[in-house]
């Protein structure tokens, strides 16, 4: 098989043109698409105090991985034994349950104790490998970093440019205090997963996926400041939705920044606000 290694968080437009590699690798080899990818970070090991969020889960990784038509996806256990393999010995522990007939890495790719293992290793190794050059956008290489950097920001239409796609949150429905309902803007609520990436506080036009099919959505996340809320909230109030999603599995998609989270004076300028975000959501995701 062709093989790529990576953490792959957020598996962004530069993780994808690795994949296009790997996918034409494989074709050349008449062998099967192979990516291995590690949970947790592996900066949340070997560098705890900074362990990044993800920009994606490990099931939205392996769902985007899997679109992008990798036939085999491995997930490895990154733990300090893991750190600590020679080279050699990361690579002797591959060969000995698959055939790794070509390598494709990232410019930036090195593995091993001490990161010593890198594309000039694997060649004096005997391994075929193909590197892939640094992704750019605008004259920029595009790293994970800034992806999370927009996010955390609200920046959420750059980030999109970035992904490819809409930053999104998933989960289950949870059982709210049913604020949304009285007010008349009846919200489903989901719980952030450990460690995943959380926008900026505040209101964004975004969508819904939801077994039922795809909505425009108007999107909050915050701590509902007017009503002395302590608790994150991540919600979602659909237009042109009539129905019961609670316990259903919800993924919200950001489109695009409104305003920050705002302590209102009264729950009737709330409700103003309210229908404001849904005119402006309707105008940004359906213009």
């Amino acid at each position: 098989m062709s093989l790529t290694v990576g953490s792959f968080d957020g598996v962004h437009l530069g993780h994808l043109d690795v994949i296009r590699h790997l996918k034409a690798a494989a074709d050349a080899e008449r062998v099967a698409p192979a990516l291995i990818t590690f949970e947790p970070h592996p900066r949340c090991v070997l560098d705890p105090a900074n362990c990044p969020s993800s920009i994606t889960t490990l099931r939205e990784k392996l769902g985007l991985v899997e679109s992008a038509g990798v036939e085999h996806a491995i997930v490895l256990r990154f733990d300090r034994e893991l750190s600590a393999l020679s080279p050699q010995e990361f690579v002797d522990r591959l060969g000995a349950v698959m055939d790794v007939r070509r390598w494709v890495i990232g410019f930036d790719f090195a593995f091993g104790r001490g990161r010593t293992g890198n594309a000039d290793w694997l060649r004096a190794h005997g391994h075929q490998v193909d590197v892939v050059p640094p992704f750019k956008i605008g004259g920029r290489e595009l790293h994970s970093s800034e992806i999370r950097r927009l996010v955390t920001a609200g920046e959420v239409e750059a980030a999109n440019g970035l992904l490819g796609r809409e930053f999104s949150m998933s989960g289950p429905v949870e059982a709210g205090a049913q604020v949304g309902r009285q007010l008349g803007f009846p919200t489903a609520n989901i719980s952030p997963e450990p460690n995943k990436l959380v926008p900026a506080l505040g209101a964004y036009a975004g969508r819904v996926v939801a077994p039922e099919g795809a909505f425009v959505a108007a999107l909050s996340v915050g701590y509902r400041p007017t009503f002395g809320g302590t608790e994150l909230k991540v919600e979602a109030f659909l237009l042109d939705f009539e129905g019961d999603l609670y316990q259903q599995r919800l993924e919200l998609r950001f489109v695009g920044y409104l305003h920050q989270d705002i302590k209102f004076p009264s729950p009737a300028e709330l409700v103003q606000q309210l229908k404001r975000d849904v005119e402006d959501t309707r105008r940004k995701v359906s213009g």
